[in-house]
């Protein structure tokens, strides 16, 4: 896009945080199918202008303007950035915060993730603590799921019956007869 070649301009030729603001403008500027990966390309670009550190405020920014499944890989993305960093207990939070989206069944990476996370850097208590949240986390996914079979079972099938009744159609399609009722 125009935003990449930009900030790559400025890169070469201008200011590094230029290009981070034309980095920033691109996220909000494209589509949002691919506003994960504009925050990713944004991501890499700061830690690379800037230093690692300061990728913090981009993260934070892109989960909270992300919906729930970008969030959720953005924050599991956080969470190896501040384990990198040596903050322990920020990455268990954002662990945590991510595993909030990812039902355990069908999305099982962010609690592997933190599952993995818990054995090499956690205690017995805070692996505890993981596996109460999946439990928790997997009943309301169940019963979110329940609630919607239950709502879509309540709702009336629709007849499909003929707009127009061919068993009286004449030849002449001119004098065709439809009954007022049907419609």
């Amino acid at each position: 896009p125009v935003f990449v070649a930009y900030g790559q301009l400025e890169e070469t030729y201008g200011l590094a945080r230029r290009a981070l603001r034309v980095y920033e403008r691109a996220t909000r500027g494209v589509a949002n199918a691919d506003r994960l990966e504009m925050y990713r390309f944004y991501i890499a670009k700061t830690a690379e202008l800037v230093g690692v550190a300061h990728t913090r405020a981009v993260y934070e920014r892109g989960i909270s303007e992300l919906g729930d499944m970008g969030a959720m890989q953005l924050s599991a993305e956080y969470a190896q950035t501040e384990l990198q960093l040596g903050e322990v207990d920020r990455a268990r939070a954002l662990l945590a915060y991510a595993a909030q989206f990812a039902d355990p069944r069908t999305d099982p990476r962010v609690w592997q993730q933190w599952h993995d996370f818990e054995v090499q850097h956690g205690s017995e208590d805070s692996l505890k603590e993981m596996l109460r949240v999946k439990r928790s986390v997997q009943a309301r996914a169940t019963d979110a799921r329940h609630l919607a079979e239950v709502e879509l079972s309540k709702q009336p099938v629709k007849s499909k019956k003929p707009v127009v009744d061919l068993s009286t159609a004449t030849a002449n399609p001119d004098e065709v007869a439809i009954d007022d009722d049907d419609l």
